[in-house]
């Protein structure tokens, strides 16, 4: 099988504008001190890092897969699955080849858009054989939203993998009081962190904050090896790749579950949508908590988890790509 990944759109002149402006501001974040967006200029692949590199290292462990990464259109063939995880500009020219019947199969998502209206439906095009989106409240908006409009997708879930070969602790287990808590706050979440850092610190926990999008990977995984469990503050999430990490490093979350948890509510045409703070929490893998009380409690009652034995046998990047491959064999049939 020959599976084509784009995240960049075919034009040689796009292509070029598009690196040379990655390495502008690859330098410029770095000279203003800003290793997060520096380190997202790293990927000359394009499209969302960890959704890219979760499907490029998942095709890894699958030799008799043959990956082409943002080819042009002259290598692209009729037997080839053209995949687009991100970039609707991509997305425009891979259906451009489907219409023209120079490929067969199309496949979307679950980062080119947001939401299902942008850029006029177009992972409601009838090209693409495939929506894929990563977690079920995403798929019943893209559903409600498409019936709404009289439109028509193969809309589908897929939950991108984990690097358990990097996410991987070198002190497996917590400390016996769980003495150290790690607060990880995102959007909203910072109205909760003054609350939660005095319940923390009253109940005697050494506690670190760490805020999304102000670090690399691998200052969020020093974080992560040195505390024993992790309070996320935030809003909705589609997937939650960094509670994923987190229990791969085998640290259990504490994840704020806000009564007004999405932006998507303010349209009341998602009423019945139900979105989610943390679509892949398990028992396995921590709790959820919505009111100081709440947290409290669990904090007084810590349970010790493995949640590094759920992530091994649900959300791997070998995992995530062999159930992204299920997509791939069943449309290209």
């Amino acid at each position: 099988m020959k599976i084509a990944m784009m995240t960049i759109e075919f034009s040689t002149l796009a292509r070029v504008a598009k690196q040379c402006e990655r390495r502008f501001n690859y330098w410029k974040y770095r000279l203003n001190g800003n290793r997060y967006k520096a380190w997202t200029c790293t990927f000359p692949a394009g499209g969302h890092q960890d959704v890219v590199s979760s499907f490029l290292r998942g095709a890894a462990f699958f030799p008799d897969i043959e990956v082409l990464v943002n080819p042009s259109a002259a290598e692209i063939t009729p037997d080839t699955i053209l995949y687009v995880p991100s970039g609707w500009r991509a997305l425009r020219d891979a259906i451009e080849l489907r219409r023209a019947c120079k490929i067969k199969t199309l496949i979307a998502g679950p980062t080119v858009v947001d939401l299902p209206y942008l850029h006029d439906y177009i992972i409601a095009d009838p090209a693409v054989n495939v929506c894929l989106v990563a977690s079920q409240w995403v798929k019943d908006m893209f559903d409600t939203e498409l019936a709404h409009a009289g439109r028509e997708a193969n809309v589908q879930i897929w939950a991108a993998g984990v690097d358990n070969l990097f996410w991987k602790p070198e002190r497996l287990m917590p400390h016996e009081n769980f003495r150290n808590a790690l607060i990880y706050v995102k959007n909203s979440g910072i109205t909760q962190l003054e609350m939660v850092t005095e319940v923390l610190s009253s109940m005697k926990k050494e506690v670190k904050v760490i805020s999304c999008g102000s670090h690399v990977p691998q200052e969020y995984k020093s974080a992560l090896e040195w505390c024993d469990f992790v309070v996320i503050l935030g809003e909705s999430e589609t997937q939650g790749l960094a509670m994923a990490q987190a229990w791969s490093m085998n640290r259990q979350t504490l994840v704020f579950d806000s009564s007004v948890v999405s932006k998507y509510h303010e349209n009341t045409l998602y009423s019945s949508v139900v979105p989610s703070p943390a679509p892949y929490l398990t028992q396995e893998t921590g709790a959820l908590w919505e009111s100081e009380e709440a947290l409290v409690c669990l904090l007084t009652r810590m349970e010790e988890r493995n949640p590094r034995l759920w992530v091994e046998a649900n959300l791997m990047n070998s995992i995530a790509f062999e159930s992204l491959l299920a997509f791939f064999e069943n449309e290209n049939k």
